[in-house]
């Protein structure tokens, strides 16, 4: 599986709800130590995948790749050529590819949307949503936990898609009400056939929100 990622490569990095940025100190074979991201990983991103991009110069023009990366461990005293930094230790484990950020521009769905999520029969109380995953909030015991994969309905104008999803994070809001938290989680398996309606859908709620002067 080889990369172009470099040594001093700026990078864009892309877990289920948030983008970071970093840059690449190494990359033996399938390892790739990085700057420790702004935000930060943290723990619960250890045996995680991110995506890494970066962008290489291809006959005159700009163009975006990607890999997938599993978070293996934090060097709290990496060596660089003046200093030791905290760095961060991935494994590479899919081949480069193309990578259209869009697909992680996120949005929260407005009630009126026609965009909407059912587990169990129920719907859940979308956070923000991407081609790529979502996050919700819930008091809910019954939920996923964290590396689980589950069963949900898409529903798009009132059409309903079967997808697999896979609970990939938990936080809690700044909330004065310990019970409510958010989990993040991310679309698994073949997505291609109901990711260009989900981007059709996700890019028509933020022009309307623009127009109503909801977005920024």
């Amino acid at each position: 599986m080889k990369t172009t990622i470099r040594p001093g490569m700026p990078l864009d990095i892309v877990d289920v709800d948030r983008h970071m940025k970093s840059m690449t100190y190494d990359v033996i074979n399938k390892r790739i130590i990085i700057a420790q991201t702004s935000p930060p990983l943290t723990k619960y991103n250890l045996n995680n995948q991110i995506s890494l991009t970066f962008v290489v110069k291809q006959d005159d023009h700009h163009v975006r790749y990607g890999v997938q990366a599993k978070v293996t461990d934090f060097v709290a005293d990496y060596k660089l050529a003046s200093s030791e930094v905290m760095a961060v230790g991935l494994e590479q484990t899919s081949k480069q590819s193309l990578y259209d950020l869009r697909l992680d521009y996120r949005v929260r769905p407005p009630a009126d949307s026609n965009l909407r999520i059912e587990y169990k029969g129920e719907n859940l109380n979308i956070i923000d949503m991407s081609a790529g995953g979502f996050q919700f909030s819930s008091r809910d015991k019954d939920e996923p936990k964290i590396g689980e994969e589950f069963d949900i309905s898409l529903i798009i104008d009132d059409h309903a898609l079967r997808l697999a999803a896979k609970a990939m994070k938990l936080a809690m809001p700044v909330s004065h009400d310990p019970a409510l938290h958010y989990l993040g989680a991310k679309f698994i398996g073949n997505t291609r056939y109901y990711e260009q309606y989900l981007l059709k859908k996700i890019m028509e709620i933020q022009r309307k929100l623009m127009v109503d002067g909801k977005f920024s």
